[in-house]
């Protein structure tokens, strides 16, 4: 894991897992390192999948947005497909729209361990809040 004072991000079996704590916000040079960060792990290893967790309820900004949008474009450019985001209801809507992309199909969580499950097994059921 190579954790920032704002962020963490790891590859768990195939798995980008991208961590922003409480209390999180994303300056233009945290975005850029986070995304420096993502794509270098993106190039290093396989990664069939991508889970967001964002536990801060601050507001996104122009960075985090950019943030998310480039590295949801450089991941469905490396074929990635399945990305899962959690956070609170309202922030997993807002998550949502901001990295819509074609190509890339977000499911929506509550719980990051049930999040990194449905990544790493994409032939079982989503026990995503859609279905629960």
């Amino acid at each position: 894991m190579e954790p920032s004072e704002r962020w963490s991000i790891r590859v768990d079996d195939g798995v980008l897992v991208v961590e922003l704590p409480h209390g999180t916000g994303l300056s233009p040079s945290d975005g850029e390192s986070l995304l420096d960060r993502w794509r270098t792990l993106s190039a290093e290893r396989r990664v069939d999948a991508v889970v967001l967790v964002v536990r801060t309820t601050r507001p996104c900004s122009d960075a985090g947005r950019r943030t998310l949008r480039l590295a949801a474009r450089a991941a469905a450019d490396r074929g990635v497909t399945r990305f899962a985001v959690v956070a609170e209801r309202p922030k997993r809507r807002y998550l949502e729209r901001t990295m819509d992309v074609d190509g890339i199909d977000a499911e929506p969580f509550n719980d990051a361990a049930a999040a990194v499950q449905w990544a790493k097994c994409p032939s079982e059921p989503a026990a995503s809040v859609a279905t629960e």
